[in-house]
C-alpha cells in the first residue's frame, strides 16, 4: 500500500473512538482489506482467489490433525501434515507470489482442548528474507502478549470454545514460510502430560493477481482500520453516518408489510429490526434486488439468532445487540430496484409489533459487485450435506448453521464432518477442512460452550440426551471466491466411512452474478501429442512420465488416467490467443502422489519466466499418495493481448521429490470481444475444463 494510504488509514483509525471517519467510497484496495468500503465486501474479483491449507487426512480417514496418536498405524498411515521438513523445522505454509494469511486457526488436546506446549516455537519468513520476520513460542501468536496479536485480533480457546483463532493480515509481496519447532511427537508434553503433540490446523489466505501495491508484514505491524472494525456490535462498522429511516407498525397473519421500495441504484446497507423473540420463527425478511428474490428467510435463520439461542449471535455485520435489537450491516447493491417486506409465516397466530431501522446508501454501484443473496438448505442427511451450490461467478461471505444428530442414541460425533470446497469444476477441494466446530474457529465440541465473538460465535451448545448445536461464522477477510462454480458441502461424522446421521439447518451469505468472470483461452494434455506439438511443449533431459489411474475413493469426480511428468530442470510450452482480461491465470494438473507426507513435498516450486521475465511463481504442495490428481493455478504478471506466450517453468528441486505436471490451461479475464460469433457461455470450450481441472 502507498504511504498515503497507510496515513489515511492510521487517521481515520485514530479517531475512531470520538466521531469516525466516513467510509471511503471508492472500492479499489487490497481484497481483504473490507473494513475501507462497504462495496469492497461485494466486489467480485477475478483478480483475487482465496485457499485453505489444513491438516485434513490425506486418505479420507478421521485424523484431521498433524503427529499420531493412539491410533493404529493402519487406521493413519501418514500422520504428518507439514509440507517438507527443513533442517530443524517443520514447514507447515509456504507461499509464492503476492498475498495475505487472513486467518490462522487451530487447537491441540486429546479428548478436549488444551494448552499449546510452551516449548513449541513458529517462524515466520515474509518475501525470502533469510531470518524470519517473528520467532516466538507458538502459543504467543494467542495469548495476547505479543502485539499485534491481541484482541479482537486473536483469541484462545478459553475465548473461542476450544480454538486458537488469529485474524493478523500477515500480508507478502513475493512470498510467506512459515515453520514450527519441536512440533513433534517425542519430548514430555507439560499441557497434556504424555510426549504427544495433536495438533489441528487451517490457514486460509489470499493469491492475488499483480499490480496491486503490497506493504508486506513486519513485525510489530498493526491493523488499526481492522482492530476498529471489529470493535461494533449492532451499528455501522463502517461510520457511513448514514441517516435513518425508521418505522413502527404490526404485522397481522397472513399479511406481509413493506419496509422500503427504492428505485434506481444504490445500496441498502443496514436493517435493524426489534420484535418479540418468540415470533422470530414466524416472521420472515423478504428482499427483492432488480426484481428477484435475494432473501425470503425467517428472521431467527437471517440474523442467525435461534429461538432457544443460549447466546445469540452479536458479530460485527450479523446478530442481536444487547438491547435486543436484530441487525445486518451486509452491504447489499441494487441497479434498479429494491423491496424489503416482512411476510407473516403460516405459523404466525396472532398480530405482532415490531420496530424497523433501514439504512440506504446512494454510492455509485460497481459493475463488478454482486447481487445479494442468503439461501436456506433444510435436510437430514447420512453422509454429506451441500451447503451451496451455484455457477456464475461470486463469494461466499458467511454461514449460519444448526447440526443436530440423527443417530439412535444421539451422538456429538456430527460435527467431525469436514467441509470441502469445489471451487471452479477443479478436480480436488480448494478448502477441505478439519471439523464443523474448527470451521466456526472453535474446537472439541465447543468444549467451553457457547461463545459469541465479531466474526464467529456458537450460540446453542446442547449435549447429553441431544446433541444440538448452532454456530455461524462471517468470511470477511477470508471470503470464498469463486470465477465459474462453487459446490461446498459438509460431511456428517468422523469420514466418509464413518459417517453419522444429522440434520442440518443452514443459510449461507453469498454474493454472486450469473456470468462467469474467468474463461479458459486453451488446454493441453502431456498426453496427447497432437496438442503437445501445438504447444511447443518440451520437457527437460531427465523428466520422469507414466501413465497414471488415480481416484480418490469418497469423490468420484476425482477420476482420471493420464500421463503425470515430473522434473527437476525447466520445461516450455506456448499458448495462442486472440485477446482477453487480465488477469491471465496459468493452471496445471499434476500429481501429488510422489514424495513423503510431512517430509518430502509432493511437487516442488517453480518459477514462471515469458521473456526472459519472472511472471509467476508455483507453491510447494504436500505429498498426498492417497489422493493423487490435484490442480494449482497462479496469477500471471502479463498484459493480456494477441499473439504468443512462450512459458518458461523453472522447477526448484529443494524439499520435493520434482515439479509435477500432466496439463496445462491459460485463463482470462471475460470480454465480450471473445464471444464475437455470437456464441454464448455455454458454447465455451469448457467440456475439457470442467473435467480434468
Amino acid at each position: 500500500m502507498t504511504a498515503e494510504h497507510r496515513a489515511t488509514r492510521l487517521a481515520c483509525a485514530g479517531v475512531a473512538s470520538l466521531l469516525a471517519c466516513a467510509a471511503p467510497a471508492s472500492a479499489a484496495g487490497l481484497p481483504w482489506e473490507i473494513w475501507e468500503s462497504p462495496s469492497r465486501l461485494a466486489l467480485l474479483d477475478p483478480g483475487d482467489r482465496v485457499l485453505l491449507r489444513s491438516s485434513h487426512c490425506l486418505d479420507g480417514c478421521r485424523y484431521d490433525r498433524s503427529n499420531a496418536g493412539a491410533e493404529d498405524a493402519a487406521a493413519n498411515p501418514h500422520p504428518l501434515r507439514w509440507l517438507y521438513r527443513d533442517g530443524e523445522e517443520d514447514v507447515v505454509f509456504d507461499e509464492r507470489g503476492a498475498g495475505a494469511i487472513t486467518r490462522i486457526w487451530l487447537t491441540t488436546g486429546f479428548g478436549t482442548s488444551s494448552c499449546i506446549d510452551p516449548a513449541v516455537r513458529v517462524r515466520i519468513y515474509v518475501d525470502d528474507a533469510a531470518a524470519p520476520a517473528l520467532d516466538l513460542p507458538l502459543a504467543a501468536l494467542f495469548d495476547g502478549t505479543t502485539p499485534p496479536f491481541t484482541p479482537p485480533l486473536v483469541a484462545d480457546r478459553l475465548a473461542a470454545s476450544g480454538g486458537y483463532v488469529s485474524r493478523v493480515p500477515i500480508v507478502h509481496a513475493r512470498a510467506l514460510r512459515i515453520a514450527l519447532l519441536g512440533a513433534g511427537n517425542g519430548a514430555p508434553n507439560p499441557c497434556t502430560g504424555d510426549d504427544r503433540r495433536l495438533l489441528w490446523f487451517q490457514i486460509q489466505h489470499h493469491r492475488i493477481a499483480p499490480g496491486m501495491p503490497i506493504e508486506s508484514f513486519a513485525a510489530g505491524d498493526d491493523a488499526p482500520g481492522w482492530r476498529a472494525f471489529l470493535a461494533h456490535a449492532g451499528d455501522d462498522p463502517w461510520h457511513a453516518l448514514l441517516a435513518p429511516d425508521e418505522q413502527a407498525g404490526a404485522l397481522d397473519p397472513g399479511a406481509a408489510h413493506v419496509l422500503a421500495t427504492r428505485s434506481g441504484a444504490g445500496w441498502l446497507r443496514g436493517i435493524r429490526l426489534r420484535l418479540a423473540r418468540e415470533a422470530l420463527d414466524d416472521v420472515a425478511l423478504r428482499l427483492r434486488f432488480d426484481g428477484d428474490i435475494g432473501v425470503m428467510l425467517p428472521l431467527a435463520d437471517f440474523f442467525a439468532v435461534p429461538v432457544d439461542a443460549v447466546l445469540p449471535a452479536r458479530g460485527v455485520l450479523l446478530g442481536e445487540d444487547a438491547g435486543g435489537w436484530l441487525y445486518s450491516w451486509f452491504p447489499m447493491p441494487h441497479a434498479d430496484l429494491l423491496q424489503a417486506e416482512l411476510v407473516a409465516l403460516p405459523s404466525l397466530a396472532a398480530p405482532v409489533a415490531f420496530d424497523a431501522v433501514l439504512a440506504f446508501d446512494d454510492e455509485p454501484v460497481p459493475v463488478r459487485a454482486g447481487r445479494f443473496a442468503a439461501q436456506l438448505v433444510d435436510a437430514c442427511v447420512d453422509s454429506v450435506v451441500t451447503l451451496y451450490d451455484a455457477r456464475g461467478s461470486g463469494k461466499l461471505v458467511g454461514l449460519s448453521a444448526r447440526y443436530r444428530s440423527d443417530a439412535s442414541p444421539p451422538v456429538p460425533t456430527m460435527l467431525e464432518g469436514d467441509e470441502r470446497a469445489q471451487v471452479d469444476d477443479a478436480i480436488a477441494p480448494l478448502w477441505q477442512g478439519t471439523g464443523i466446530e474448527d470451521f466456526h474457529d472453535g474446537g472439541f465440541y465447543f468444549d467451553q460452550g457457547a461463545f459469541a465473538a465479531p466474526l464467529a460465535g456458537a450460540s446453542l451448545v446442547r449435549s447429553g440426551i441431544a446433541h444440538d448445536t448452532a454456530a455461524w461464522r462471517l468470511l470477511l477477510t477470508d471470503a470464498l471466491p469463486y470465477a465459474r462454480a462453487l459446490r461446498l458441502t459438509q460431511e456428517a461424522g468422523l469420514a466418509p466411512a464413518q459417517s453419522s446421521p444429522m440434520c442440518v439447518r443452514a443459510v449461507s451469505y453469498a454474493y454472486r452474478q450469473a456470468r462467469a468472470s474467468v474463461v479458459s483461452l486453451g488446454r493441453f494434455e502431456l498426453g496427447d501429442p497432437a496438442a503437445v506439438a501445438a504447444h511447443a511443449h518440451v520437457l527437460p533431459a531427465g523428466a520422469e512420465c507414466t501413465m497414471l489411474a488415480a481416484l480418490h475413493g469418497d469423490e468420484p469426480p476425482t477420476a482420471r488416467t493420464a500421463r503425470a511428468c515430473r522434473h527437476a530442470g525447466t520445461s516450455r510450452f506456448r499458448f495462442r490467443i486472440a485477446g482477453a482480461a487480465a488477469p491471465l491465470q496459468l493452471a496445471r494438473v499434476f500429481d501429488a502422489g510422489p514424495g513423503e507426507p510431512g517430509r518430502i513435498a509432493g511437487s516442488g516450486a517453480a518459477r514462471v519466466f515469458v521473456g526472459g521475465r519472472e511472471v509467476a511463481r508455483f507453491a510447494p504442495v504436500i505429498a498426498n499418495p492417497a489422493r493423487r490428481w490435484q490442480r494449482d493455478a497462479v496469477f500471471v504478471d502479463v498484459q493480456p493481448q494477441a499473439g504468443v506466450l512462450e512459458f518458461e517453468i523453472v522447477a526448484d528441486p529443494a524439499h520435493a521429490a520434482g515439479f509435477g505436471e500432466s496439463a496445462w490451461e491459460l485463463l482470462g479475464g471475460w470480454t465480450d470481444a471473445l464471444f464475437a460469433d455470437g456464441f454464448g457461455h455455454a458454447a465455451l470450450p469448457s467440456g475439457a475444463a470442467s473435467q480434468a481441472h
